[in-house]
């Protein structure tokens, strides 16, 4: 249990992003990858988070997490795995059924600890969901 919940502990850091950007739909396959926002302050904010594909495009969600309110103020962001960075922008979904949409791939994705950690209607186990989309400019 605390080895879960520390992965998916918010840590703060600096990343230089790669010029040979990661695929997102590959991404979503991982178990976990990084997102990198924005601090008020202008830091970055690097934080392990669950990710997963709905009908092609990477779909993420949060309660509300100091990234969630960087991502309020700037869209913008970057996905993170090995290293690599992809600069992205994401959507917000405000849809019930396209939420519930999105908590069925992650229970799919996730299984128990899904069931264990993630309480709630579909549509309804998180505030704010989001699809992650790539984009050629950097945070």
């Amino acid at each position: 249990w605390i080895a879960v919940a520390a992965g998916l502990a918010c840590v703060s850091g600096s990343a230089a992003a790669d010029n040979d950007p990661i695929d997102l739909q590959a991404a979503a396959e991982r178990w976990s990858v990084h997102i990198v926002t924005r601090d008020r302050d202008g830091d970055e904010r690097v934080t392990r988070i669950w990710i997963a594909a709905l009908n092609g495009v990477s779909v993420i969600r949060t309660g509300d997490s100091r990234w969630w309110r960087n991502l309020e103020r700037d869209r913008n962001c970057r996905i993170q795995v090995s290293g690599t960075d992809t600069p992205a922008r994401v959507e917000f979904v405000s849809e019930r059924e396209e939420k519930a949409r999105i908590d069925d791939v992650f229970l799919e994705k996730y299984g128990w600890q899904e069931r264990v950690f993630i309480w709630g209607d579909r549509g309804e186990t998180h505030e704010n969901y989001l699809r992650v989309h790539a984009v050629a400019t950097t945070l």
